[in-house]
């Protein structure tokens, strides 16, 4: 962009008088009178503009002192605050653009200082990045939709515009300063005192006393809630203790339960397969033996009987083996009808537990019953808890105050 605009400090015997309402080191340009910006505790350190009104590109890098920028009429000074004002989260559509298939870009960077307690709280607030150096980028598509972003990371306009209502006073021609507000006139109190740094220790105290009253008043809203709901949850972990449900438990007992009930069955299956096995007129055990010396009778007659006797010989060893422990099986397995009550009634009880929770598992019950168990001690406990973080706000507070005093 092609302009006669200059950027110079201004000096000591020409500031203006509203300057002098300004607390030192704060960053100040104006474009023309009654245009300016003053930035709140953090200074303004680069301002990037891209494709914006009829700037192509334009870095400008400010002083860590007073800054002014002045021009003619037509330079471009309102142009350069306008830009400004989209990072502070103005609204604009594609009628900005210099370019209109190319996309507008403007970034601020502000240099933080250590005891700017408000921008370190807002950025733990929004869960945003904390960096030596804040930076605040607003990009205009060329079909008008708008994004913000802080120290890269995505944010809606009202969270731009918190943020800029704690950086920078924008105002133009005919614009109101903040001079009658009252905490732009404490500010300027105490800066005409000296005291940024008492201040900072201040605003970090009360954030922090704060912080502990929300969790006082949280944990006694959790009191409340837990004492109202403590009977109907004493009740339902007592009867999931008194039921004793280990994990896993009703699975095994369903297994356990199809086995019972068709014992009849597997009994006949396996001792119809022991008796064919090893007990019949020619059981097959039996047979396979015979087979097996009859090939070694003639083995060394043909170069393969040698190993169809062997594979003969293994399979009698396996099925003297299965023919064993079927036998064993067999011997173990047996119609209980008082277990078989017994593990029905058993069922009976986890499934009704099981619909009322809204659950499948044992495992899930297991579950319930301990989170039921750590609420109860949650409401035992509460009390020291509450306790401990009253005096902790109440430390805070005194603390505060010890500190307003000076």
């Amino acid at each position: 962009m092609a302009t006669s605009m200059t950027q110079r400090k201004w000096p000591k015997n020409q500031t203006l008088k509203v300057l002098r309402k300004v607390p030192p080191q704060r960053d100040f340009f104006i474009s023309k009178p009654g245009n300016g910006v003053i930035c709140r505790g953090i200074m303004l350190s680069r301002l990037s503009i891209q494709n914006y009104a009829i700037i192509d590109e334009l870095e400008i890098d400010f002083s860590s002192r007073l800054n002014v920028i002045t021009g003619e009429t037509g330079a471009g000074k309102s142009i350069i605050v306008g830009a400004l004002g989209l990072i502070l989260g103005q609204r604009a559509d594609s009628g900005v653009l210099l370019k209109k298939e190319k996309k507008c870009v403007v970034e601020g960077c502000f240099q933080e200082e250590a005891s700017e307690q408000t921008i370190l709280h807002f950025l733990k607030e929004n869960e945003l990045d904390i960096a030596d150096e804040l930076t605040v980028r607003r990009e205009i598509a060329a079909n008008g939709k708008s994004r913000a972003f802080i120290n890269d990371t995505p944010v809606n306009l009202s969270q731009l515009n918190t943020l800029s209502s704690l950086l920078v006073d924008l105002h133009q021609q005919f614009d109101t300063l903040e001079l009658g507000e009252s905490d732009f006139q404490r500010e300027v109190l105490d800066a005409l005192a000296n005291n940024f740094s008492l201040l900072g220790k201040y605003r970090q105290v009360f954030v922090a006393s704060q912080e502990a009253k929300k969790g006082w008043e949280s944990l006694k809203e959790q009191k409340s809630q837990f004492e109202k709901e403590f009977d109907y949850h004493q009740f339902q972990f007592n009867e999931l203790e008194e039921a004793g449900f280990r994990e896993h438990e009703l699975e095994d007992l369903d297994v356990e339960l199809k086995m019972l009930s068709n014992a009849e069955g597997i009994k006949s299956a396996l001792s119809k397969a022991y008796f064919d096995m090893a007990e019949s007129e020619e059981p097959v055990v039996r047979q396979i033996k015979s087979m097996c010396s009859a090939i070694q009778h003639f083995a060394e007659l043909h170069p393969e009987l040698p190993t169809i006797a062997q594979r003969l010989q293994s399979a009698y060893i396996e099925l003297q083996d299965i023919a064993d422990e079927i036998d064993r099986i067999n011997g173990h397995i047996g119609s209980d009808a008082e277990k078989l009550e017994t593990i029905n009634e058993r069922l009976s009880l986890g499934y009704r537990l099981l619909k009322k929770h809204g659950v499948s598992t044992t495992n899930e019950l297991v579950e319930i019953r301990n989170n039921l168990n750590e609420k109860l001690q949650a409401v035992l406990n509460i009390d020291e808890a509450i306790v401990a973080a009253e005096k902790k706000y109440g430390e805070l507070v005194s603390q505060a105050e010890s500190l307003a005093a000076k």
